[in-house]
């Protein structure tokens, strides 16, 4: 196909879209074949449970195909979850692996993945009171509006350099589409460049036979099927618009072969991945400005595409060259994609600080977290949206709650909580009567108890935005947040510095923001993260230092902050996808029951001398126990015992009142809200003395002497934007682990490693995947690099039987996350896999890995290839040669190879030495060719180099 036949196709098919074809199911395709289930030990009609090594895999057949939604499947047995599971192919069967024994006696096997589940926990959580609540303070309006359009004329262009363009990282070695929309302002001079991603989304769509490989939406370029990609990079253009018309340079991303591959072939879903599209497309734009030739090879086609070639529109490369500053760069992911964001700069710290791009702005919208990615460096704006179906938990919170405190640099991170809006409205692709396929109001069709009035649209007294006023909401703070941090444009700071103010183009909203002031403009007095002397308490209070959620399947260090709520409700606590162990946000759990409850926390030196700072701030929240509203009075005291008071219903009352909600478990969400006193309110004071911050019970709209609060953040702090200072960061990963499975309970060891030594010290959670219960597989284990270390070994519990199994090996996902000092590397999430030792039914044993040793040593081994030894340095074809090296486990299957050609394996003995006798076979290519010996189980390679002749000699 032609790139003028793929670019009329293209158009066509939004022609035909938007003249309104009938919405038609996506990704369609034909059931998976039957599973054999001759090897379950437990099955049902739709659903199995077999014996594989290490483990059960417990498989659920569905009778629809799965949606294309941000969020990811779980499978549950006999009514306990057991976590994410791995999607089919043909989206038709969702399947995981456990230790867990008990699902041996398996009665049912559900998902999650067609409706919402309640989840609920112990105890019982407060019911809404009928008390009025505190009135609601009215935000300031500020003078600028961000969303007005600037008096740059926009030039607009599409570029599609192919399908199948681009290698994608750590998704199964596939390619996907190189493809987007440029908005440029006109003008000369080099201007700041913002990247925007959608979400993850259903990538195809028509009545057309879909694709068996998922992407391309053709399953080849001359297919006449009536098929056609999904342009979700269309959905941006209002914030795209009103930036390029003020000076930006903007560019939405597509990445929809991502979409229809991530769940099945991604260990992380696909973050990474959609990080590295962010990065291909920076390098695409630093040759455009630079006036290089800019060509890329389409596999699908098996053509090569230039930048001219792939350019639709009223842009040239030639307008490109010198118009792009890409040491100012912002970067926008709405739903999957604000994972991606927070990956993309990840990507971008751990290169060498020459090819970094200047990544100072990070806005996640509406992102999901699974990975719990920490995010140094750069001014963050989370975007949550209260009425959010489809990320329910709003999870983004971790981002900003992860990284406050992790790393050494200045920067400002903000919550931007945004009421009444759901999670695809941002994006007008995804919004009904947006694009004639895939479009849904996600609260309406995904949400648990989706008829409560404050997120229904069609109630009465909903909360709920209008779709066009959702994208003004989107449209200003994107536009706002971009403005203030790329362009210092000082005016739109109080969108997300904690002001109490809104958009003068969005007076409708309610918005709420939180904000954690960059370290060098910020004292902290306490972040109550960890207990502490100088919190002190009197009277009916009591206190602890709380995190996470009830429910963990791992023991925790600190009580749990809930215990009652559904997690949907919990986006502080809630689990993630690929760290569900690991604790969240600690905070201070204060409850009393009398008016005489109090805390008082004492100033440390460093802040008390409040002068030059703005403001004393804390972060609160009405606990679960409070029905409606609380209420808190809050006191400053200096040095000679002179008192300044005032109600926090006074201040902000969103922090003593529970957020609104009637019926649905998701909603009534416990979210920190700010609580500000400016210094210039201390007059009565000696600011220079500040010694004392007290916290006392008072009665609020519950009408009750007893209620409770979290606090988080008590400091002292300045309202600045920071700034983001080039460094390289070290990388945290997993090295692959590699076991026999062994006759009963055992150990492994898996080696958490980081990339470089470092001169402080770095922490990472490292999870593995396996039982909730039962014997093994289950481990969540905080390691901390000391200063100039690189490797800690982290014990897992293994499950073995005297079993055969159906599989040769299994594999256990592990996870490197939050990480504190560093980043997570693209190795973050690796595997640790149980070889099947008793045989395998009906198949070929797995090669042996031999007896593991020192976790460390063996993965520092594999970094330096050892030195294979070879009896003859020339040899024919037909001839062959002894191959000698030391340095492998005990037992372990070693494979030779010629270049790339296997010349067979032999087992090492008992000290680590393997001997071979390799004959040269006839389909080599003659002349230095490399020899290679892997280990099967420690994957320490030894290697040499012989000369490879023409023609049979004797051997």
């Amino acid at each position: 196909m032609s790139q003028q036949t793929r670019r009329t196709t293209r158009v066509a098919a939004a022609v035909l879209a938007l003249a309104g074809l009938p919405a038609i199911l996506l990704q369609g395709s034909a059931l998976a074949a039957p599973e054999d289930r001759s090897t379950a030990v437990a099955s049902g009609d739709d659903w199995s449970v077999t014996r594989v090594a290490g483990g059960f895999q417990v498989t659920l057949d569905l009778d629809r195909t799965l949606p294309v939604t941000a969020s990811a499947p779980t499978l549950s047995v006999d009514g306990v979850d057991l976590g994410p599971a791995v999607e089919s192919a043909d989206g038709r069967s969702l399947t995981l692996v456990t230790a867990d024994p008990s699902v041996a006696d398996a009665n049912a096997v559900t998902t999650d993945a067609f409706g919402a589940q309640t989840n609920a926990r112990q105890g019982t959580p407060a019911t809404p009171s009928a008390k009025k609540p505190a009135p609601a303070i009215t935000p300031g309006s500020l003078r600028a509006d961000p969303a007005k359009h600037g008096s740059y004329h926009v030039s607009e262009a599409t570029y599609a350099f192919g399908d199948q363009a681009l290698p994608l990282l750590n998704i199964g070695g596939i390619r996907g589409e190189f493809e987007g929309k440029i908005y440029l302002p006109d003008g000369t001079g080099e201007k700041p460049v913002v990247i925007l991603l959608h979400g993850r989304h259903s990538s195809c769509y028509g009545p057309g036979a879909a694709n068996p490989a998922r992407w391309p939406c053709l399953a080849t370029p001359d297919s006449t099927e009536q098929r056609w990609s999904i342009p979700s990079y269309l959905g941006y253009d209002a914030p795209a618009r009103a930036l390029a018309s003020n000076g930006y340079a903007v560019v939405s991303v597509s990445a929809n072969a991502i979409n229809a591959n991530d769940n099945q072939l991604a260990a992380d879903y696909g973050a990474q991945a959609r990080g590295e599209l962010i990065l291909d497309t920076l390098r695409m734009l630093k040759k455009a400005n630079a006036g290089q030739q800019v060509v890329y090879h389409d596999a699908f086609t098996d053509q090569d595409i230039s930048l001219g070639e792939a350019l639709d529109g009223d842009i040239r490369p030639s307008d490109l060259v010198r118009r792009l500053d890409l040491d100012d760069v912002g970067i926008m992911g709405h739903s999957r994609g604000g994972e991606g964001v927070v990956a993309a700069s990840n990507l971008n710290d751990a290169l060498p600080v020459a090819q970094q791009f200047g990544i100072k702005a990070v806005l996640p919208l509406a992102p999901v977290d699974y990975n719990r990615m920490s995010l140094p460096n750069a001014a963050t704006a989370t975007i949550l949206p209260y009425c959010d179906g489809d990320v329910e938990n709003l999870m983004g919170q971790h981002i900003v709650d992860d990284s406050r405190h992790n790393f050494d640099d200045n920067v400002l991170r903000s919550t931007v909580l945004v009421m009444g809006t759901n999670h695809n409205f941002f994006n007008t692709i995804w919004t009904p009567g947006g694009w004639p396929s895939g479009t849904a109001d996600d609260w309406v069709s995904g949400a648990s108890g989706a008829d409560d009035p404050v997120c229904a649209p069609t109630a009465a007294d909903t909360t709920r935005l209008t779709a066009p006023e959702q994208v003004e909401v989107g449209t200003a703070y994107m536009a706002g947040f971009f403005r203030l941090v790329l362009g210092d444009e000082k005016e739109f700071q109080p969108l997300f510095d904690g002001s109490d103010v809104i958009a003068p183009s969005t007076p409708f909203a309610d918005v709420k923001v939180v904000a954690t002031q960059p370290a060098k403009s910020r004292v902290d007095i306490d972040t109550f993260e960890r207990s502490s002397a100088a919190v002190r308490l009197y009277g009916g209070a009591t206190a602890n230092v709380c995190a996470s959620m009830a429910g963990l399947a791992v023991p925790q260090t600190l009580p749990y902050c809930s215990t009652t709520l559904n997690q949907a409700a919990l986006p502080h606590w809630s689990p993630a996808l690929w760290s569900p162990n690991t604790p969240s946000s600690p905070m201070l759990h204060v409850r009393w029951t009398s008016s005489d409850g109090e805390v008082r926390v004492s100033v440390p030196a460093k802040a008390r001398n409040v002068n030059s700072y703005d403001q004393i701030s804390v972060k609160m929240a009405a606990d679960e126990f409070v029905a409606t509203g609380t209420d808190v009075t809050v006191s400053v005291l200096d040095g000679s015992g002179h008192t300044w008071s005032a109600l926090v219903s006074d201040l902000n009352p969103d922090a003593v009142t529970r957020m609104p909600g009637v019926s649905s478990p998701w909603l009534r969400k416990v979210i920190l809200q700010q609580v500000t006193i400016p210094t210039s309110w201390l007059s009565g004071l000696d600011r220079r003395d500040i010694r004392e911050v007290r916290f006392t019970a008072a009665p609020g709209a519950d009408g009750t002497e007893a209620g409770g609060v979290y606090l988080s953040d008590l400091s002292v702090e300045k309202r600045t934007v920071g700034a983001r200072v080039p460094a390289r960061q070290a990388t945290v990963d997993v090295a692959p682990a590699n076991v026999e499975e062994a006759a009963g309970p055992g150990t492994a060891k898996v080696a958490a490693v980081l990339s470089r030594p470092v001169d402080h010290p770095v922490s990472a959670y490292v999870s593995v995947f396996g039982a909730a219960t039962g014997k093994a597989g289950l481990t969540m284990r905080k390691v901390t690099f000391t200063p100039g270390q690189v490797c800690v070994p982290v014990a897992v519990p293994t499950y073995g039987d005297t079993l055969p199994s159906a599989t040769p090996s299994t594999s256990f996902k592990v996870s490197a996350t939050n990480v504190a000092g560093a980043v997570m590397g693209d190795n973050g999430l690796g595997t640790l896999t149980v070889r099947e030792d008793d045989g395998v039914v009906g198949g070929t044993p797995a090669p042996e890995v031999g007896k593991a040793g020192d976790a460390c040593r063996e993965y520092t081994a594999t970094l330096t290839p050892g030195k294979l030894k070879v009896n003859r340095g020339s040899v024919r074809v037909g001839e062959t040669m002894a191959l000698t090296a030391g340095g492998y486990r005990s037992g372990e299957s070693v494979e030779f190879l010629l270049g790339t050609t296997s010349l067979g394996r032999a087992v090492a003995d008992r000290q680590g030495t393997v001997s071979y006798v390799a004959s040269v076979p006839s389909d080599v290519t003659v002349g230095k060719t490399p020899v290679t010996a892997v280990g099967a189980g420690s994957r320490y390679t030894t290697e040499t180099e012989v000369t490879v002749g023409a023609g049979h000699g004797r051997g």
